[in-house]
């Protein structure tokens, strides 16, 4: 059994460009290819590769592939337990 995929047409997909040149190259009116948990294809045309494949129209939308988790506060980090032990009034400032 081939595992499931999903085909996302005619988005704005952002791409890493080439090192030193631009940070993000923008190609639009492209397709994105899921096979499983993997991204298999970029392009600007792709045929589904079976009739179970998820189409979905990105007519509009803007895809950044690769990302695990695009929001994170790294600095944070630094912080954490810092403050387990007082309760939300102590922890928030007073403003004296």
């Amino acid at each position: 059994m081939s595992a499931p995929s999903i085909l996302l047409r005619n988005a704005t997909i952002l791409v890493p460009g080439p090192a030193g040149d631009k940070p993000v190259i923008p190609l639009r009116g492209h397709s994105l290819l899921v096979e499983g948990n993997k991204i298999a294809r970029i392009a600007a045309q792709i045929d589904a590769p079976s009739d179970k494949t998820q189409v979905i129209d990105c007519t509009g939308k803007i895809l950044s592939p690769g990302f695990i988790d695009t929001h994170h506060h790294v600095w944070q980090t630094q912080l954490k337990g810092r403050h387990a032990d007082h309760t939300l009034i102590e922890y928030m400032p007073t403003g004296e």
